[in-house]
């Protein structure tokens, strides 16, 4: 029955992933902290585990959702190279000495998602305000500081970056909306890979008794989740060009709320 269950939640990121462009983060910050506590993570561990097997769902989930983009024949190699090299040096630098340090607590994690939680809504409210046009071009050093920003904010969060390339493509410099959502996921794919890679080789300095992990991931929860996003990505891809833009904002802004609602709850309970 978890099994079952974890599938589902993996097929969820997956769809919000293939149609929203931002790699599934924002749904997988919501759940896995609740499931890093139920398979015993101490509280004081959450926050880099939580974003350890987030940022490897998001992989799995990014990666199929790049594939069936570039399927269709959306596939700019340019932005995504410099955008994506950006984010995983940025995204190494703030995993080693921001993360991994012991004063990276439960409290400051939350503090930093709450923030990005008001980020995104403020960036969609100008999103309402600006007139939809898509017939910008971004340059080189801009795309570097966007992918920098991307990977900074991945690592912190485990968000995967999407939240701040999508805003800074679509609503700054006018990128189409579908360009802007493979040049999100495709940079998300290449830092959270790096990121992984860091994660798996690591060694914890707590880990939870009587589980198998490797590094800080644990296979036994988010290797359902993965499957389950194979599944969800593809979807995700094939309702995206079904559903009218406004219905995409509507869910997005549904779950930025509802994580904004988990996190300012998570500051004041005793556990999460």
């Amino acid at each position: 029955m978890e099994i079952a269950f974890l599938i589902f939640l993996g097929i969820v990121g997956g769809l919000l992933s293939g149609m929203l462009g931002v790699g599934g983060g924002i749904f997988y910050i919501l759940i896995f902290p609740y499931l890093m506590f139920s398979h015993g993570i101490p509280t004081e561990a959450i926050p880099q585990y939580v974003i350890a097997n987030s940022i490897f769902a998001i992989m799995i989930a990014s990666s199929f959702s790049v594939i069936g983009y570039k399927k269709i024949g959306i596939f700019p190699r340019k932005e995504i190279f410099t955008f994506g090299i950006s984010a995983a040096v940025v995204a190494q630098l703030s995993l080693n000495f921001i993360v991994m340090q012991p004063w990276y607590s439960k409290t400051v994690f939350n503090i930093l998602v709450i923030f990005l939680m008001f980020y995104i809504l403020f960036q969609l409210y100008l999103e309402l305000k600006v007139k939809k046009e898509e017939n910008g071009q971004i340059n080189v050093k801009q795309s570097i500081v966007g992918g920098s920003l991307s990977g900074f904010v991945s690592v912190l969060s485990g968000l995967g970056g999407g939240i701040i390339i999508i805003p800074w493509l679509s609503i700054r410099y006018k990128i189409p909306m579908v360009k802007a959502k493979i040049i999100s996921l495709a940079t998300i794919l290449i830092s959270s890979i790096s990121v992984t890679v860091n994660n798996l080789l690591s060694q914890p300095s707590i880990q939870p008794e009587n589980m198998l992990t490797i590094g800080y991931i644990i296979p036994s929860c988010v290797v359902p989740i993965t499957i389950g996003s194979l599944v969800g990505s593809n979807l995700g891809i094939k309702w995206s060009s079904k559903i009218k833009r406004i219905y995409l904002d509507l869910l997005f802004i549904f779950f930025v709320v509802l994580v904004l609602l988990e996190k300012i709850y998570g500051l004041i309970s005793p556990a999460y």
